[in-house]
């Protein structure tokens, strides 16, 4: 386990003070892909970095697996350094080295003998698909490639935690997609910890478990992806979450609404689970003197569980519309009123 305790970082930069952590406290389980999202500057980089000691906290301190690790002696913390791999951006590869020695850069720092790097780099290789590419060099590589090489590097000491400092950043949607479905495998097949840090919301939609926002160095929001997803609570969140979940009413629509002499509301209806599969309108318009109009939809799949939002219009009397929310609520399915 990783444990942020009340971690704050203060930088000094020509005489002026900045806060880039404010008293943050998380904790990233065992085996879990946890996400940490915010938009540029808001801390996320600086507390990733802090898990192998790149950076070192002003306050609070950071826990692997429960030892304090700015508590530990020179040579203790080389040994949690080894079980901590890292990729970047950037890729990070030496240009003049072959994919072969770039990959066995941490196995000769920590004096492996050749035939067992060997073996490391080989197995390593036909993990991420790229056996063929061993003795080329990076500029000979696309960027998915070059991504897959840092990620092979990364695994060679055979961590139990991948720190991933917006590994997607610099590739096309199709690559990231790729890349985050090789992380996924990794922390499978291998039960490596993994924390993201990201600007991307996508790549916490696709793979992670649990999230938490960052904004001017605070967490403004965690829990787990479905939970976060499905009911965001802070402003900052619900931005992130509608570019990819979107769940407004389209501007069109909403002015023809504002012209519609009938008397109605609108609700915002969400599905979850084994809720996504109840035919709830359809009984609606069954037994309720009132009609529905659909207004928007969407339907994802979030952590193997369904998430359905509706916007629909409900035309009727307040009585009955009264009996309708309730009716809705009673199937414990979240419902709110949509005001334009």
């Amino acid at each position: 386990m990783i444990k942020f305790v009340d971690i704050s970082k203060i930088f000094t930069v020509k005489k002026q003070r900045i806060d880039a952590l404010q008293h943050v406290s998380l904790e990233v389980r065992t085996g879990n892909i946890f996400g940490i999202i915010g938009f540029s500057g808001a801390g996320k980089s600086t507390l990733l970095r802090m898990v192998n000691a790149l950076e070192t906290p002003t306050d609070g301190h950071v826990e692997i697996d429960g030892k304090n690790i700015s508590k530990l002696s020179f040579s203790e913390l080389r040994k949690v350094r080894k079980d901590i791999g890292m990729i970047f951006q950037q890729f990070n590869l030496l240009n003049s080295k072959t994919v072969y020695e770039n990959i066995a850069i941490p196995l000769i720092l920590n004096h492996i003998d050749e035939g067992e790097i060997d073996r490391r780099i080989s197995r390593l290789l036909k993990f991420v698909e790229l056996s063929d590419k061993k003795n080329a060099y990076p500029s000979q590589l696309s960027g998915g490639q070059k991504q897959r090489i840092g990620i092979a590097r990364a695994l060679a000491t055979d961590p139990s935690i991948l720190l991933c400092d917006e590994a997607t950043s610099a590739l096309d949607p199709e690559t990231t997609e790729s890349i985050l479905h090789l992380l996924k495998k990794v922390n499978q097949k291998f039960n490596i910890t993994i924390l993201i840090v990201t600007h991307e919301i996508n790549v916490i939609q696709r793979i992670c478990d649990q999230v938490a926002i960052m904004e001017d160095g605070c967490i403004v929001e965690t829990g787990s992806v479905l939970e976060v997803f499905s009911n965001p609570r802070q402003q900052m969140t619900r931005r992130f979450i509608r570019t990819v979940i979107p769940d407004k009413i389209p501007d069109s629509v909403q002015n023809k609404l504002k012209n519609d002499p009938r008397h109605y509301k609108i609700i915002r209806i969400r599905f979850l689970g084994s809720n996504a599969q109840n035919n709830i309108l359809y009984h609606i318009n069954k037994n309720y003197n009132a009609e529905t109009n659909i207004l928007f939809a969407s339907v994802n799949e979030l952590q193997k569980t369904i998430l359905g939002i509706f916007i629909v219009q409900i035309i009727g009397d307040d009585s009955e519309i009264k009996k309708i929310t309730d009716y809705i609520s009673s199937h414990q399915i979240q419902c709110q009123e949509v005001r334009l």
